[in-house]
């Protein structure tokens, strides 16, 4: 797909630094964010495990199998807990994105930048549709092809996010996570790269990064994919509600899919879930075919539909 946004007046010629931190200085934010609220959490539980019981602490001191023991108790109660602490940070995270967000949105502005055609609400649905199957068709691939089994790093993030009340689970794997990493990848990575580079180098570029932010190879694989899915959707939609409403969608339905064991239910007949992970294939493809009709190029200078892409600028 070739470049589609308007032309643009030259950037100022910046330094390597600056360009560097233009395009990591969000994703080092966001990593500081969540390792500093892993950390204090961590710190937290374990003050309450050794003032719930002094003398068992006591005795770890002194034996380091007992003090093996006092480290899983902490590191149980951590994972009860991973859930919420990851919500704690997407809430720290997201008004500091929204504020570069909307700092991006007036620089381009003032640059006369003009963006994307923004797609009206209703074709949403094909956006959405396309998430939900692509989501579910990798997750049945990746249990066909037991890469689950090879990752007990996977597993753990499973079993630590989805064993949360499901109130908790929805506030924040379906709402603040999405709305969180959709600002930091597609709001200002892909769209940063996008000014500079053409739509396949930019989604490329931040399809890996966000693979390799979740930390294991499952979740790198099925990361990088939903990521070029979700740069795709920010392009054709041209706002960055498309990829915040699919990813939501995505983890809604996984988050529900575990709870009321679907997978297992699929899992139990080779046969039905092979039938649901082609029926994944035709809707997704479907969906793609329907979405590449949009027309998402802007405008040509002077006419009205210019002036509205510029007045929408500062919003989403």
């Amino acid at each position: 797909m070739e470049q589609q946004y308007g032309q643009v007046p030259p950037m100022r010629p910046e330094n390597y630094g600056k360009r560097i931190w233009h395009l990591w200085g969000p994703i080092v934010i966001k990593w500081a964010i969540g390792f500093g609220a892993s950390m204090i959490a961590m710190g937290v539980l374990s003050m309450v495990c050794v003032m719930a019981d002094q003398e068992a602490a006591m005795t770890a001191m002194q034996s380091e199998e007992k003090m093996m023991e006092l480290y899983s108790h902490i590191l149980t109660e951590y994972l009860k807990a991973a859930t919420l602490i990851e919500g704690v940070a997407a809430l720290i995270t997201i008004p500091i994105m929204l504020w570069f967000f909307h700092s991006d949105r007036v620089k381009d502005k003032k640059r006369g930048f003009i963006p994307n055609r923004k797609a009206p609400l209703w074709k949403y649905t094909a956006g959405l549709l396309m998430a939900v199957a692509l989501s579910l068709g990798l997750n049945n691939l990746i249990f066909i092809g037991n890469l689950s089994d090879m990752s007990e790093s996977y597993q753990a993030t499973m079993e630590a996010f989805y064993s949360s009340p499901l109130a908790i689970q929805i506030v924040v794997l379906v709402v603040l996570v999405p709305v969180s990493e959709e600002l930091v990848f597609r709001g200002l990575l892909f769209r940063r790269l996008r000014e500079r580079a053409s739509y396949m180098q930019a989604a490329l570029y931040s399809a890996v990064v966000f693979g390799i932010m979740h930390g294991n190879l499952v979740q790198i694989l099925y990361g990088f994919i939903l990521g070029m899915m979700l740069s795709y959707l920010y392009e054709k939609y041209g706002s960055v509600k498309a990829p915040i409403a699919a990813h939501m969608v995505m983890n809604l339905f996984s988050v529900l899919a575990t709870e009321y064991n679907l997978t297992d239910w699929l899992a139990h007949d080779q046969m039905r879930i092979g039938i649901v992970t082609v029926g994944c294939a035709f809707v997704a493809s479907t969906m793609f075919v329907l979405i590449q009709r949009i027309d998402e190029k802007p405008d040509a200078p002077g006419t009205s539909g210019e002036k509205e892409n510029l007045v929408q600028q500062n919003g989403w």
